[in-house]
């Protein structure tokens, strides 16, 4: 089965796709839906899907926005976009990113069904779909840091992905060092630094509950941690956003 994910704000037209098209006999399996484009980028990244129906405009995030950052990190994933908005800015800018085709509301199932099938003939033609008895485009190195970076958020472990992958925690902590040069913690505490620096820039969360979110338990800590990251406090970093 082909693993399909749909992105739209609208619930209605999110709904009519995912509930009024025959997947299965598609030979597709709807793996997520999202309803913004932060939400999108996170579990594009969790499920790892073959195609994508998305909508351009969304809040917090735009589709195309989305879809740039997901282009290097899915690259066997086929993008179809939807849009209200027939602006040749966006068409250029989609033909630029790679998307595979292209659709105005209000959207037609039929037309939604030509373009899936389209995108089937594409992932089978380079023998990247995921249910062919290959080895997908995706190493497991790729799979593991793929999982850190849509949960970083989390409080999440090296157990927690290995259960993730099906490896035995010590195996993967072993060839994780040998794929990435570093350790499991190092990478862990890179992604977390650099998502605090983002956190710090563009919200107003405070030092605690920035701590709290990335699963640190001490403020104190996460400060410190944070000071060897940047070479500053995290108040002294933040207030670069506000001089």
């Amino acid at each position: 089965m082909y693993r399909l994910i749909i992105a739209d704000d609208e619930t209605i037209v999110l709904n009519g796709i995912k509930n009024t098209i025959d997947w299965n006999a598609l030979g597709v399996e709807v793996a997520a839906v999202a309803r913004d484009g932060e939400e999108f980028y996170k579990k594009a990244l969790e499920c790892m899907p073959d195609i994508a129906l998305v909508d351009i405009r969304m809040p917090y995030m735009d589709g195309l926005t989305a879809i740039g950052k997901l282009n290097p990190l899915l690259n066997h994933c086929q993008f179809i976009i939807f849009t209200a908005y027939q602006d040749f800015n966006y068409a250029k800018r989609a033909l630029e990113l790679g998307v595979m085709a292209y659709i105005t509301k209000p959207i037609l199932k039929n037309e939604v069904i030509e373009k899936v099938k389209l995108a089937i003939r594409r992932l089978e033609s380079t023998n990247q779909g995921r249910n062919l008895k290959i080895e997908t485009a995706m190493s497991s190195i790729e799979q593991v840091t793929r999982y850190m970076q849509s949960h970083v958020d989390t409080d999440y472990t090296l157990i927690d992905v290995a259960d993730y992958m099906q490896m035995n925690p010590a195996y993967l902590s072993r060839y994780f060092k040998e794929k990435m040069n570093m350790t499991f913690g190092e990478y862990d505490k890179k992604l977390k630094m650099e998502r605090t620096s983002d956190l710090l820039l563009t919200t107003n969360l405070k030092m605690y509950e920035i701590a709290e979110r990335l699963g640190y338990k001490s403020t104190q800590h996460f400060s410190r941690i944070f000071k060897e990251y940047a070479g500053m406090t995290p108040m002294e970093y933040r207030q670069r956003r506000e001089s």
